[in-house]
């Protein structure tokens, strides 16, 4: 008589590519991620150009309107203005993505702060404070951190972290509760695992998969928000979309295509952010996320 009884390798591999045909959609989704960033991050690496440079008008100005060998034409000293359009948005989508990943980081930290205790109170004190905090626009707090620390990155970044991260607290608040209603939760219970053992083998990993669904929604929200740190002049002096439409004003009637083929590529770019974010948050069912800014 044969012994039918699988192996632990085997298991453990059936397991895995049940989990991948699980997450099949959202494998699929991450291909044109990958296109769209390699795309922003490849080629030149003249990120240190700062747009009072770029938008220098000198005394024989050698700009050029777009054509078929410069997109989007070209500035005063003759640069290729799509290859500085492009470089400016992988800036914008790299504060995006860290300032979303610490902040994310940081809810997760918090939470986990309250999450092992088995009281039913255990989050009060997270959410009133969450709830006094509603009072203020994010948009508004941003503005007059980075406005009254002398417009810099990095503060930029510290109070993006600092607003995602208090306005996602609460919804993780409320998933790890949701969890612990979970039938596999309340077998566990009885069977005489631990707290500690339940939430972070069955609680944290669904918490963590939707969290990738919040990070995929928050990232194109995060780089509108910085462009408009940048257009505004809050986020120093390096090269940015929001930067790039605002030097362009100036030379909007000698020059127009100086401001508005940078606004277009960005309003591309986060379309396409936009529309991956969302699919990737309905394929793993995240649920509503606040509308942070």
């Amino acid at each position: 008589m044969t012994n039918r009884r699988q192996s632990k390798v085997t298991r453990t591999t059936r397991s895995f590519l049940a989990r991948l045909w699980q997450m099949r959609r959202v494998l699929l989704l991450i291909i044109p991620y990958l296109i769209l960033f390699g795309w922003l991050f490849s080629g030149g690496s003249r990120m240190d150009v700062r747009p009072g440079e770029i938008y220098a008008v000198p005394g024989n100005p050698a700009w050029e309107s777009p054509d078929k060998e410069h997109w989007f034409g070209t500035t005063g000293n003759g640069a290729d203005l799509f290859e500085l359009s492009r470089l400016a948005m992988a800036s914008s989508v790299s504060v995006a993505v860290v300032s979303v990943s610490l902040g994310i980081g940081l809810a997760l930290l918090v939470t986990m702060l309250f999450v092992f205790d088995g009281g039913k109170k255990r989050f009060e004190m997270l959410n009133a404070a969450s709830r006094a905090g509603f009072l203020m626009p994010s948009m508004a707090v941003l503005v007059i951190f980075t406005g009254g620390s002398g417009g810099s990155l990095v503060m930029a970044i510290s109070g993006l972290i600092f607003v995602i991260a208090f306005h996602l607290c609460p919804v993780l608040t409320a998933w790890f509760d949701e969890g612990e209603g979970g039938f596999d939760v309340l077998a566990s219970y009885a069977l005489g695992l631990t707290r500690r053992e339940i939430v972070m083998n069955r609680i944290l990993p669904k918490v963590l998969r939707r969290l990738i669904g919040v990070f995929a929604v928050l990232v194109p929200v995060v780089v509108l928000v910085e462009m408009a740190l940048s257009f505004m002049g809050l986020t120093g002096d390096r090269l940015s979309c929001g930067a790039m439409i605002a030097y362009g004003q100036v030379l909007i009637i000698e020059a127009p295509w100086m401001a508005i083929y940078p606004g277009i590529l960005a309003s591309l770019v986060v379309m396409v952010l936009s529309l991956l974010g969302w699919r990737v948050s309905a394929a793993l069912r995240t649920g509503n996320i606040p509308g942070i800014f």
